[in-house]
C-alpha cells in the first residue's frame, strides 16, 4: 500500500461545473453497496458534494502546475507550506477537513482530501457522507472500477444501525477507486476512534512518490 503523503491528523474555485472527460462518462447504475444512514439534510449533503467538486476542480485546472500557483490560487487556511507539500484545513458541517498537495519536481501530481469526524452527531453520519461523495464520483467519472465494503471483524454486520460504530472501531471499511483520464482515483471510509472519510487523487502522469 502506498504511503500517502503527510498531514496532520488535528489538523471560490465553484463557478463552472466540472468538466473532466473527453467523453461523458458512462452511464451508472446504482452503487450496488446500500448504506444505512442517518438521512442527513439535503443541504448538509449539498455542501459534501460542492466540497467534493471544488477540490477536483482545483485538481483538475492545477495538474502540473508549481507549488507557487497553487498557493496563490487557494484562499483557506494555509496549515503547512514546505517543499514539496502544501497542506490546508477549514471545518465543514460540524466536523473537519484537511486537504493536501503533493508536488514532484515542481509539479502538483498528487491531492488528498480528508474528512475528519469531530465529534459524531448521528451513528452512521459519515456512512451518508461517503454515500453522497461516491454518489458525486459517480456523476462524474461513471461506476467504480473498485467498490468495496469489508469487515476486518463482523460483530456488527448483522446490525446495519451500528455500521457507523463498526467504522470507527476499525472493524469495518468502504473503498471504492476509478481510472479517470487524468489519472487514479479512490476513496476510503476507515476509522479509529473517529470516521476518517478519504479522496485521494494521483495523476497519471506522475512517477511512484516516496
Amino acid at each position: 500500500m502506498r504511503r500517502l503523503f503527510m498531514i496532520g491528523l488535528g489538523l471560490g474555485l465553484l463557478g463552472c461545473p466540472l468538466q473532466i472527460h473527453a467523453e461523458p462518462a458512462p452511464e451508472a447504475d446504482l452503487p450496488a453497496i446500500q448504506l444505512p444512514t442517518d438521512e442527513i439534510s439535503e443541504a448538509r449533503q449539498a455542501e459534501i458534494e460542492r466540497e467534493v467538486l471544488r477540490f477536483l476542480r482545483t485538481l483538475h485546472r492545477h495538474w502540473g502546475t508549481s507549488q507557487d500557483t497553487l498557493r496563490h490560487a487557494l484562499p483557506d487556511k494555509l496549515e503547512r507550506d514546505e517543499h514539496g507539500k502544501l497542506i490546508y484545513s477549514r471545518p465543514l458541517t460540524g466536523h473537519g477537513v484537511v486537504e493536501g498537495y503533493e508536488f514532484e519536481d515542481g509539479s502538483l501530481v498528487h491531492g488528498l482530501c480528508l474528512f475528519l469526524q469531530q465529534p459524531a452527531h448521528e451513528t452512521n453520519e459519515f456512512l451518508e457522507y461517503y454515500g453522497t461523495v461516491k454518489s458525486t464520483l459517480i456523476s462524474a467519472y461513471g461506476v467504480p472500477a473498485e467498490d468495496a465494503m469489508i469487515w476486518e471483524n463482523d460483530l456488527y454486520e448483522p446490525l446495519p444501525d451500528y455500521w457507523g460504530v463498526a467504522v470507527q472501531m476499525g472493524h469495518l471499511r468502504f473503498a471504492a477507486s476509478w481510472e479517470t483520464p487524468e489519472g487514479t482515483l479512490s476513496i476510503e471510509l476507515t476509522g479509529h476512534h473517529q470516521s476518517r472519510l478519504t479522496i485521494d487523487y494521483r495523476y497519471r502522469q506522475a512517477g511512484r512518490l516516496t
